[in-house]
């Protein structure tokens, strides 16, 4: 029996909504890999990860199948359901698109990381001046708590807390939605910082030298700190693209 041809062509809008598919769900898998969501953590709603990649919920949804299929998430119901890590080290499948993710985000985010790393320094040194005694003793509140701690995704949480303290110490909410900004774009576009367990104690050391540094009001200090700690992000994203090339 002949086949007409519009049954026999592909759908225009299919393929490409599977090629979002497929781009986010190696995206994730690469977030996953690097540690910017840790086992046992709970991604972030499906709304919410539709908006931070620009991609229909529809996309979402059927990227999270694809990635569940990994062995690297699973859905839970209930009160406290959501999807949540199982696992960081992706099996062959994934790790091909772990590596391309990758490859193309550390060639294309060079300048930016730069850039993140010299607004930081000014955000460091702006804090040392202008942040109030209360502010201070909050960052080291804040510090303490996170050398208290050896999970990865409570890390992760207090770092975006101390960080932002340190923002929030420059008293310009310019710097403070540029920071914003600038760390969705470096942690591809997820808005989590890599953090495999193994950072954990280089972290904990550059956040203490930091803090010490805004808190005491060592301007420069700071800053050359600050410059330095957050070329971490991009270490660790290569790090996690020499794994993806060993197991592609």
């Amino acid at each position: 029996m002949a086949v007409d041809a519009a049954d026999a062509a592909p759908d225009p809008r299919a393929l490409g909504r599977r090629t979002r598919t497929q781009q986010l769900a190696d995206r994730l898998v690469a977030a996953i890999a690097v540690g910017a969501f840790s086992p046992g953590e709970r991604l972030p709603p499906e709304r919410e990860l539709a908006r931070l990649q620009d991609v229909s919920r529809v996309t979402v949804r059927d990227a999270l199948k694809q990635v569940a299929e990994l062995g690297l998430v699973e859905a839970r119901r209930g009160r406290d359901g959501g999807t949540f890590v199982t696992a960081t080290d992706p099996q062959a499948a994934g790790a091909e698109g772990t590596r391309r993710v990758l490859e193309d985000e550390l060639a294309r985010l060079a300048d930016l990381f730069d850039y993140r790393c010299l607004v930081e320094g000014t955000v460091a040194r702006t804090a040392a001046i202008r942040g109030t005694e209360s502010e201070r003793a909050a960052l080291r509140d804040l510090l303490a708590q996170f050398r208290a701690t050896s999970e990865p995704a409570r890390a992760r949480e207090l770092d975006r807390l101390l960080h932002g303290q340190v923002t929030a110490m420059t008293h310009n909410d310019h710097l403070a939605a540029l920071c914003v900004q600038l760390t969705t774009e470096a942690t591809l576009g997820f808005a989590s910082e890599p953090y495999p367990a193994d950072s954990l104690a280089r972290a904990a050391h550059e956040h203490a030298e930091l803090a010490d540094a805004v808190a005491a009001g060592r301007a420069e200090e700071a800053a050359r700190l600050a410059t330095a700690h957050f070329s971490l992000t991009r270490e660790l994203l290569e790090a996690g693209l020499d794994r993806a090339r060993r197991r592609a």
